[in-house]
């Protein structure tokens, strides 16, 4: 059994010293994953510039938008949102990194360009759970 055990040990080893690589190379460039082991989820999201306001839809699937929250700052709008049922990897792709990973709500910070007037966003959920933000620019001043 002592061998088993040794065998065991020597594989955990392996795979933390691997999830510490993993962890570097992504901070080496820059990404991010879109889940996180806290359970939080980031929505997939695009934004689109017109003359006049910046239209950022957001797809915010299997979220029980009563939840919802989207506020916004000088230079960022944040969204957070309860799933409708907590999401576990493991049903859909196996043991993830080793542990279990349950995801239970969105949360995603979308920055903002120098020009969007925070102020004035209006938010509306869109079929299919799509959340529509309309971000108004600044006049400009010159």
């Amino acid at each position: 059994m002592a061998a088993f055990e040794d065998l065991e040990e020597l594989f955990e080893r392996l795979r933390r010293r691997l999830m510490r690589e993993a962890e570097r190379l992504l901070a080496e460039t820059g990404l991010q994953p879109d889940w996180s082991p806290d359970g939080r989820l980031q929505p997939l999201y695009t934004v689109y510039e017109y003359p006049d306001r910046y239209v950022i839809l957001v797809d915010m699937a299997a979220a029980d938008t009563s939840t919802l929250s989207v506020t916004a700052t000088r230079d960022r709008i944040v969204l957070e949102a309860r799933l409708q049922q907590e999401l576990r990897l493991s049903d859909i792709y196996g043991n993830v990194a080793g542990r279990e990973v349950s995801l239970r709500y969105y949360h995603h910070e979308i920055p903002l360009p120098e020009d969007a007037d925070p102020e004035g966003i209006r938010v509306r959920v869109r079929p299919n759970k799509i959340v529509e933000i309309v971000v108004p620019k600044r006049a400009s001043q010159g």
